[in-house]
């Protein structure tokens, strides 16, 4: 007696750490009956687009054992542009006799960016003058893994507590996509302007 395939069960799982620049891994996972004639077929999308390709993943395997058909996508390093909703879609075909069925599951990938690297320099170093000026450089290096445009906010902190634009103090940032530098300019210094500065 000859039954109808079971529908598909189609599952996916992730393994590893989601912060940017470890390595991680999707599985797709398909269970498949014992004596089929046709290969099974797995493919991932990423948030409705084509089946992706080695410009995203950068590892592949597929694998055919115990009755399960795997597609295993590793991200070694995890960017941020690998960030969003995943999509594993499992196919049997046999077209002799019309047979077709598809399943797929979801699967979401939400990078992490670890704190960024922050250093301080001044134009001036030494003995500060009251009536002269100093300008401050924060900057902040972001990790090669972020290869989409993050919004990175710094604020400078002072004696005085937090710094704005006035009429003796100037705050500019400039952003690319490896790195924000923000610029605290102090013209003329006031020995109130004494003390420690932080860029937060």
């Amino acid at each position: 007696f000859v039954q109808a395939l079971p529908p598909l069960v189609v599952t996916t799982s992730s393994y590893g750490s989601s912060i940017a620049g470890s390595v991680y891994s999707v599985v797709c996972t398909m269970k498949v009956v014992n004596g089929l004639v046709a290969v099974p077929k797995i493919v991932l999308m990423k948030d409705s687009r084509p089946p992706m390709n080695g410009v995203n993943a950068t590892t592949w395997n597929s694998t055919m054992s115990g009755g399960n058909s795997t597609l295993n996508a590793t991200f070694s390093p995890l960017r941020t542009s690998h960030g969003g909703q995943y999509t594993c879609i499992a196919t049997i075909s046999i077209p002799q006799i019309s047979l077709n069925i598809t399943n797929s599951s979801v699967a979401n990938i939400s990078v992490q960016i670890q704190r960024p690297n922050v250093t301080i320099t001044s134009s001036l170093s030494g003995i500060l003058y009251s009536g002269t000026q100093i300008r401050l450089f924060c900057i902040v290096l972001i990790p090669p893994e972020v290869d989409t445009l993050v919004e990175v906010k710094t604020l400078w902190i002072g004696p005085q507590g937090l710094i704005t634009n006035g009429s003796r103090t100037n705050v500019t940032t400039v952003q690319t996509i490896l790195v924000n530098s923000t610029t605290l300019h102090i013209s003329p210094l006031n020995i109130s302007d004494s003390g420690m500065y932080q860029c937060v």
